[in-house]
Protein backbone atom coordinates (compact mmCIF):
# COMPACT_ATOMS: atom_id res chain seq x y z
CA UNK A 1 0.00 0.00 0.00
CA UNK A 2 1.31 3.49 -0.47
CA UNK A 3 1.31 6.01 1.74
CA UNK A 4 -0.39 9.68 1.34
CA UNK A 5 -1.33 13.17 2.74
CA UNK A 6 -4.24 14.86 2.45
CA UNK A 7 -5.03 18.08 2.43
CA UNK A 8 -8.66 19.30 2.85
CA UNK A 9 -9.87 22.97 3.13
CA UNK A 10 -13.61 22.84 4.49
CA UNK A 11 -16.41 25.58 4.77
CA UNK A 12 -15.73 27.77 7.18
CA UNK A 13 -19.28 28.59 8.46
CA UNK A 14 -19.73 24.89 9.73
CA UNK A 15 -19.93 24.05 13.20
CA UNK A 16 -17.53 22.47 15.71
CA UNK A 17 -20.28 19.59 15.25
CA UNK A 18 -20.19 19.15 12.00
CA UNK A 19 -16.63 19.71 11.09
CA UNK A 20 -16.31 16.65 13.15
CA UNK A 21 -18.87 14.64 11.70
CA UNK A 22 -17.09 15.92 7.89
CA UNK A 23 -13.45 14.42 9.83
CA UNK A 24 -15.06 11.62 10.80
CA UNK A 25 -17.05 10.81 7.68
CA UNK A 26 -13.86 11.41 5.36
CA UNK A 27 -11.52 8.89 7.92
CA UNK A 28 -14.52 6.31 6.98
CA UNK A 29 -14.26 6.61 3.54
CA UNK A 30 -10.50 6.14 3.61
CA UNK A 31 -11.26 2.57 6.21
CA UNK A 32 -14.38 1.24 4.34
CA UNK A 33 -12.39 1.45 1.13
CA UNK A 34 -9.21 -0.29 1.88
CA UNK A 35 -7.13 2.30 3.94
CA UNK A 36 -5.65 3.09 7.11
CA UNK A 37 -5.66 6.39 8.55
CA UNK A 38 -2.29 7.05 10.47
CA UNK A 39 -3.29 10.89 11.14
CA UNK A 40 -6.12 13.12 10.83
CA UNK A 41 -5.80 16.67 12.46
CA UNK A 42 -7.69 19.66 12.42
CA UNK A 43 -5.74 22.55 11.50
CA UNK A 44 -8.45 25.04 12.15
CA UNK A 45 -9.92 28.26 10.25
CA UNK A 46 -6.87 30.31 8.37
CA UNK A 47 -7.40 32.65 5.90
CA UNK A 48 -7.05 31.78 2.41
CA UNK A 49 -4.13 33.40 -0.04
CA UNK A 50 -6.99 33.86 -2.45
CA UNK A 51 -10.75 34.02 -2.60
CA UNK A 52 -12.30 30.05 -3.08
CA UNK A 53 -15.91 30.01 -3.85
CA UNK A 54 -16.58 33.45 -2.36
CA UNK A 55 -15.09 32.57 0.73
CA UNK A 56 -12.28 34.15 2.49
CA UNK A 57 -11.31 31.82 4.90
CA UNK A 58 -10.84 27.82 4.93
CA UNK A 59 -11.05 25.52 7.90
CA UNK A 60 -8.02 23.36 7.26
CA UNK A 61 -7.75 19.51 7.46
CA UNK A 62 -4.77 17.10 7.57
CA UNK A 63 -4.82 13.52 7.12
CA UNK A 64 -2.41 10.96 6.58
CA UNK A 65 -3.21 7.09 5.27
CA UNK A 66 -2.16 4.41 3.66
CA UNK A 67 -4.15 3.25 0.98
CA UNK A 68 -4.28 0.92 -2.77
CA UNK A 69 -4.12 3.61 -5.32
CA UNK A 70 -7.82 2.97 -6.45
CA UNK A 71 -9.38 4.21 -2.99
CA UNK A 72 -7.45 7.91 -4.26
CA UNK A 73 -9.71 7.98 -6.95
CA UNK A 74 -13.09 6.76 -4.08
CA UNK A 75 -11.61 9.47 -2.15
CA UNK A 76 -11.26 12.03 -4.81
CA UNK A 77 -14.46 11.44 -6.65
CA UNK A 78 -16.14 11.63 -3.51
CA UNK A 79 -14.75 15.50 -2.86
CA UNK A 80 -16.06 16.80 -5.91
CA UNK A 81 -19.48 15.78 -4.44
CA UNK A 82 -19.14 16.67 -0.69
CA UNK A 83 -20.49 19.95 0.07
CA UNK A 84 -18.47 21.34 2.78
CA UNK A 85 -15.25 20.84 0.94
CA UNK A 86 -13.93 23.97 -0.88
CA UNK A 87 -10.24 22.44 -2.39
CA UNK A 88 -8.40 19.41 -2.34
CA UNK A 89 -4.81 18.01 -2.50
CA UNK A 90 -3.90 14.02 -2.31
CA UNK A 91 -0.07 13.60 -2.65
CA UNK A 92 1.47 10.56 -2.84
CA UNK A 93 4.78 10.45 -0.40
CA UNK A 94 7.93 8.88 -1.54
CA UNK A 95 10.49 6.83 -0.01
CA UNK A 96 12.43 9.68 1.28
CA UNK A 97 9.67 11.96 2.45
CA UNK A 98 8.27 8.35 4.26
CA UNK A 99 11.26 7.71 6.19
CA UNK A 100 11.17 11.32 7.36
CA UNK A 101 8.03 10.63 9.28
CA UNK A 102 7.56 10.57 13.06
CA UNK A 103 8.43 6.85 14.11
CA UNK A 104 5.44 6.94 16.40
CA UNK A 105 3.13 7.90 13.19
CA UNK A 106 4.50 4.82 10.43
CA UNK A 107 4.65 2.66 13.17
CA UNK A 108 8.07 2.05 13.29
CA UNK A 109 8.33 1.38 9.05
CA UNK A 110 10.29 4.88 8.90
CA UNK A 111 13.22 3.57 10.68
CA UNK A 112 13.63 0.65 9.27
CA UNK A 113 13.87 2.00 5.74
CA UNK A 114 16.05 4.85 6.68
CA UNK A 115 19.36 2.58 7.19
CA UNK A 116 18.69 1.23 3.96
CA UNK A 117 18.81 4.23 2.32
CA UNK A 118 22.07 5.34 4.11
CA UNK A 119 24.04 2.01 2.79
CA UNK A 120 22.27 2.59 -0.81
CA UNK A 121 23.92 6.25 -1.15
CA UNK A 122 27.03 5.51 0.39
Amino acid sequence: MNVYENMIILNPSLNDEEIKSAIDRISDLITNAGGEVMKAENWGRRKLAYELNKHKMGLYAFFLFKAPSQTVKKIEDYFKVFDPVIKFMVIKLGKKQIAALPKEVVGGAAVQQAPAEQKATS
